[in-house]
């Protein structure tokens, strides 16, 4: 496995069914069946699912909970379901990982949890649902001290930075600093900022990120333990966006 395939390895939980998308579950669901014959089918992970559509009666092999509210009461979750997402508060643990939304605009550090991950909101529909630079960073660096994996959600269809939302070079190489040790704050915000990419460069074993270098163990080790996908209503876009760029064969 090389650098890039470390990093792109089920870096990808398909939302079809959450804005903008917003596909009917049939029409998601098909998607992702499709897609897990893909080339670059090794970038995907999960098949997002709204709780109040767990009684669907074919659930995908590898399923991650999202669920709303306070002291919400999850049911006897199938197998399928690989981890739960929850913004609020579950009644009972659930028997699954959970990560837990962090709402960035508030006071962030007190309410991250002693167990479980956490997941970023990184973007949305409209402009100022997209975080701050210096905030992600503060974010990742509370999350990597306390030594909680983090997933992030929306916003991430491109590789870095375009047309006023993040990449996901970005926000993971920035994460992967954070997790690698470093606390300083102002050593991430240009990681988050940068645009350009060439200043995101995989060798066989080896991604550069701006000042920062990760080895493919490093990569892989942070994937699966600490940094671990993002939630995207599109599989096929941030596909397309690393074919153009040269990070991928085109298939």
């Amino acid at each position: 496995m090389s650098a890039i395939e470390a990093f792109l390895d089920g870096i990808l939980d398909y939302a079809g069914l959450f804005p903008p998308a917003r596909l009917d579950l049939q029409t998601a669901l098909s998607n992702f069946e499709f897609y897990q014959r893909h080339p670059m089918s090794r970038m995907l992970a999960r098949f997002v699912l709204p709780l109040e559509l767990l009684t669907a009666p074919q659930l995908p092999p590898r399923v991650s909970l999202v669920c709303r509210g306070e002291e919400v009461e999850l049911p006897l979750l199938p197998p399928e379901v690989e981890c739960v997402e929850v913004s609020g508060s579950l009644a009972l643990e659930p028997g699954r990982f959970v990560f837990h939304e962090i709402d960035w605009r508030e006071d962030f550090e007190p309410r991250m949890p002693r167990q479980g991950g956490v997941k970023l909101r990184t973007g949305g529909l409209t402009p100022d649902a997209v975080p701050p630079a210096e905030t992600i960073a503060r974010f990742l660096i509370a999350a990597a001290v306390r030594h909680l994996p983090v997933k992030f959600t929306a916003g991430l269809h491109n590789p870095v930075p375009a047309a006023g939302a993040l990449g996901f070079f970005n926000v993971f190489a920035a994460a992967f600093a954070a997790y690698s040790g470093c606390t300083d704050a102002e050593k991430l915000i240009p990681l988050i900022a940068e645009a350009d990419y060439e200043a995101f460069r995989f060798t066989e074993t080896v991604f550069h990120a701006g000042t920062f270098s990760f080895s493919q163990t490093a990569i892989e080790r942070l994937r699966r333990e600490r940094v671990i996908s993002f939630g995207s209503c599109s599989f096929l876009e941030p596909v397309e966006h690393l074919e153009r760029h040269g990070y991928l064969s085109t298939q």
